[in-house]
């Protein structure tokens, strides 16, 4: 959305749980998983006009109870900016985001907090006001480089996100939410690995409430669907404050 021109200070305390990882027909691989990911991203927002510019850095805690493994500390720092286009009947906004390999990483783990590869993130944005009723959408696809301990390519991701909210009040708002996310195949030393798209579908919703100068919103989604990927539920607790 739109903003007046300053500096923004965003959090993101968020709790993924996942009992379930499944193979690539979605079907379960490991029952007992106990996959746990605690994180707060933090995350500067700087807007002037049209202009915007975004720093964000996690720290989190990455736990499998499966592999009795944890990797924790800070994660992969992202950069970002956008502009947007000048459009009247709705906020478009694409921006262009590049992940670094800050995080913690060892190839030797299962689980690892970071990547130990960069991403470049192009992004869209889609904000758009009818009344009471607002819309919400993304499309994003991240072009996600080679590991160079491992020589594998993850494989690139698209993602398609949207929310339909409902402004109850001056100060609340609310709606259901969709996440879906499909992978390519993974490469090896540049050999494609089949069976390793990875895809998920998850659902849920969004509560917005305004406090001055502070607003928070609440996001729950449930993995409905997952190919070669864990299979939990997802909440967060977003908090804005501009300077």
């Amino acid at each position: 959305v739109r903003a007046s021109k300053g500096l923004y200070f965003l959090t993101y305390s968020s709790l993924y749980f996942a009992d379930k990882a499944t193979d690539y027909e979605g079907k379960t691989s490991k029952s007992d998983y106990g996959y746990k990911k605690i994180e707060e991203l933090i995350r500067l927002c700087y807007y002037n006009n049209d202009l915007v510019l975004a720093a964000l850095i996690p720290v989190g805690d990455a736990h499998s109870k499966f592999y009795d493994i944890s990797s924790k500390g800070i994660g992969d720092a992202i950069l970002g900016a956008g502009y947007f286009l000048p459009v009247k009947k709705a906020d478009v906004l694409p921006m262009l985001f590049i992940k670094f390999p800050t995080g913690e990483y060892d190839s030797s783990k299962s689980v690892n907090y970071g990547t130990n590869q960069y991403d470049i993130r192009p992004v869209l944005f889609l904000y758009k006001a009818i009344g009471r009723f607002s819309i919400d959408g993304a499309a994003k696809y991240y072009f996600r480089m080679e590991n160079p301990s491992t020589k594998i390519l993850p494989g690139d991701e698209l993602y398609l996100q949207g929310l339909l909210g409902w402004q109850f009040t001056k100060n609340c708002k609310a709606g259901p939410a969709i996440n879906w996310m499909k992978s390519s195949s993974q490469k090896n030393d540049g050999v494609r690995v089949s069976g390793t798209r990875r895809e998920s579908l998850s659902v849920g919703g969004d509560i917005y409430l305004r406090f001055k100068p502070l607003s928070v919103t609440f996001t729950y989604l449930r993995d409905i669907q997952a190919k070669n990927t864990t299979k939990g539920d997802f909440f967060q607790l977003k908090t804005v404050y501009k300077f």
